[in-house]
């Protein structure tokens, strides 16, 4: 058996798996983020918190846990010229990793936090409140998930390109 062939397919997978969710959950937000059904705002970002659990976070890890066996047993610098290496590609990739992933902490889990009391308020009233959409609306959070999003297809461009 051969066991680069075998992790990388897992590899691969992972991150299939892992953009599927997160590209996915966007739709959802953004149909949230369009309708006045307080109700249909709850489901649709229930759900969206689903696909984070279910494939956007165990995609992300299997992603980044096979990833650096798979370098390691390819002989591909992970560091690229820190290392004294002319490939620079993963090096590039995983400064883009790194910064998605301070997202996550930064942005995206106290938001997330914050609009599910928010929501849990307008569900009371039963009406989408001037805070919900606000909170929907968070211009901050927009950005962050916009600089997720090129952040996987440059990352996607990278591994297959491998331009330098």
């Amino acid at each position: 058996m051969n066991w680069y062939l075998a992790i990388k397919f897992f590899h691969i997978i992972a991150v299939i798996t892992m953009i599927g969710g997160v590209f996915s959950r966007q739709l959802l937000r953004r149909a949230a983020k369009k309708t006045d059904d307080v109700k249909l705002v709850a489901s649709l970002t229930q759900i969206a918190g689903r696909l984070d659990r279910l494939m956007v976070i165990p995609g992300s890890n299997a992603t980044l846990v096979l990833g650096i066996p798979l370098a390691l047993i390819a002989r591909i610098p992970i560091f690229g010229f820190l290392q004294g290496a002319s490939q620079n590609w993963l090096l590039a990739s995983n400064v883009l990793l790194v910064s998605s992933l301070t997202l996550v902490f930064a942005v995206f889990v106290p938001h997330n936090r914050k609009l599910a009391l928010i929501l849990q308020a307008a569900q009371a009233e039963g009406r989408i409140t001037p805070e919900l959409r606000a909170a929907m609306e968070d211009k901050n959070v927009a950005i962050a998930h916009h600089f997720e999003e090129a952040a996987i297809i440059v990352i996607t461009a990278l591994m297959v390109l491998k331009p330098f």
